[in-house]
């Protein structure tokens, strides 16, 4: 692909998702999204209308878009690019991902790097002397701590809390991991925790090779959290803000399903100190119930 051509995708993809947003359209989102993008804002949009929707919609745009077209050019590719609304533009770029799906181009993640990270501080693309980028297998760990597909495994495991000293040593802090672990102390005084956090298999995952000879990956986890209220004296329940799938408190129990897109950045094997470093997601309830 050409970069007009590349820039094409994105332009599109732009007015339709606009187009999209302001009348919060499941099938005109399903036009330019695919995989856990889909899903994700899908859910986004059925709670926004049960909570009454945006009537003030303005419509975003991105600037400043670069480009990374892997050796399988007609397959997919990612663009990094800084999200703007009016006057306001972010200060971190936005991750792109899309890929040939069916009938025309789809955007398949979105995620957005952490406050802090600005585009030199974030890994930069290998890319030849032709300007394409290096595809990296999922199972492939040449020159890598760990392979994208032995990263989304681990990293399940790790934002559940569930993998051992050993293990958490390979993983650097994250906004992720660490809000999860403040959540399960601070929800523990009201509600049992019953959780599960596993590579979403059902969605495609992508890497690229790094100029540090590492690599940029990107894949889906997916988490299930259940509350079991406890029990006393004090009636206790759990509630989950500003989303409209799940609207009230609950007495007894709560059940939320998620699907959280990650980028991470494997480091080379020799790398010190040899620690996956997750530098963005994005993600969102998708389901959920309780009483």
């Amino acid at each position: 692909m050409s970069a007009q051509e590349t820039a094409s995708v994105v332009e599109d993809y732009v007015k339709r998702n606009n187009a999209a947003n302001e009348v919060m359209s499941d099938k005109l989102l399903a036009a330019y999204e695919g995989g856990s993008s889909l899903v994700i804002d899908k859910a986004s949009y059925a709670s926004s209308r049960k909570l009454g929707g945006d009537d003030d919609y303005q419509p975003f745009s991105y600037t400043r878009p670069t480009f990374h077209v892997p050796a399988s050019r007609q397959q997919w590719f990612l663009t990094t690019a800084y999200w703007k609304r009016e006057s306001e533009t972010a200060e971190e770029p936005t991750y792109l991902l899309f890929a040939r799906n069916g009938d025309g181009w789809r955007q398949m993640y979105s995620p957005d790097p952490f406050k802090g990270n600005t585009s030199k501080e974030l890994p930069q693309i290998l890319k030849d002397a032709s300007g394409t980028a290096t595809e990296v297998g999922q199972a492939d760990a040449a020159g890598l701590l760990m392979s994208p597909a032995a990263f989304a495994k681990g990293y399940a495991a790790h934002l559940a809390g569930k993998d051992t000293a050993a293990e958490k040593s390979r993983y650097a802090a994250d906004k992720l991991t660490t809000g999860a672990a403040s959540n399960r102390v601070k929800m523990d005084q009201y509600a049992r925790l019953a959780e599960s956090v596993r590579p979403a298999a059902a969605y495609p995952s992508y890497a690229l090779r790094t100029t540090d000879g590492g690599a940029l990956a990107f894949t889906t986890i997916e988490r299930t959290r259940r509350y079991d209220v406890r029990q006393g004296p004090e009636r206790n329940h759990v509630f989950q803000e500003n989303n409209g799938l799940l609207r009230g408190k609950y007495y007894t129990y709560m059940k939320v399903n998620e699907l959280i897109q990650v980028v991470a950045h494997i480091p080379p094997k020799a790398a010190e100190p040899g620690q996956v470093k997750v530098v963005g997601s994005y993600g969102g309830i998708i389901s959920g119930s309780g009483r």
